[in-house]
C-alpha cells in the first residue's frame, strides 16, 4: 500500500515545487505549470537556460527546484553556460554552493568557511 502512494506523493511534491517556482519567479508572467513541464522535457536549451536563470535569481529554494526539474547532466550544462548579469558576487557564491550540493563538487567558498579564533 505504501508503494502505491509514493508516485502520488512524488507527483504532489513536484506540483508544489512548480507552484512555488511560478510564485517566486513568474509572478508577473502568464506562465503555467504545463509551460514549465514543457520546457523541462523539451530539447530547447535556450528555454531551459531562461528557466534556470529565473530560478537562480528568484527562487526561495533554488536547490530543491533545480534538483526536481533537471537531471545531473542537464544541470552540468546549465551551470557551465550560466553567467551572472547582476549582483555578481552574491550570485557567483550561490552558484558555487549549488554546484557543491547538486553536482557533488567541492568548491571552496571563503565567505562560508569556518574561521579560526
Amino acid at each position: 500500500m505504501v508503494i502505491a502512494e509514493e508516485p502520488r506523493s512524488e507527483m504532489l511534491k513536484k506540483d508544489q515545487i512548480i507552484a512555488q517556482i511560478l510564485k517566486d519567479c513568474y509572478w508577473d508572467y502568464n506562465i503555467t505549470a504545463n509551460d514549465i513541464n514543457s520546457i523541462v522535457v523539451s530539447n530547447n536549451f535556450r528555454k531551459k537556460q531562461q528557466l534556470f536563470s529565473k530560478i537562480i535569481y528568484n527562487s526561495t529554494d533554488k536547490a530543491l527546484s533545480l534538483h526536481f526539474l533537471f537531471d545531473k547532466e542537464t544541470l552540468l550544462l546549465l551551470f557551465s553556460a550560466f553567467k551572472s548579469s547582476y549582483n555578481k558576487e552574491y550570485i557567483d557564491r550561490y552558484i558555487l554552493v549549488l554546484r557543491n550540493i547538486l553536482l557533488g563538487e567541492e568548491n571552496y567558498v571563503e565567505s562560508l568557511a569556518w574561521k579560526k579564533r
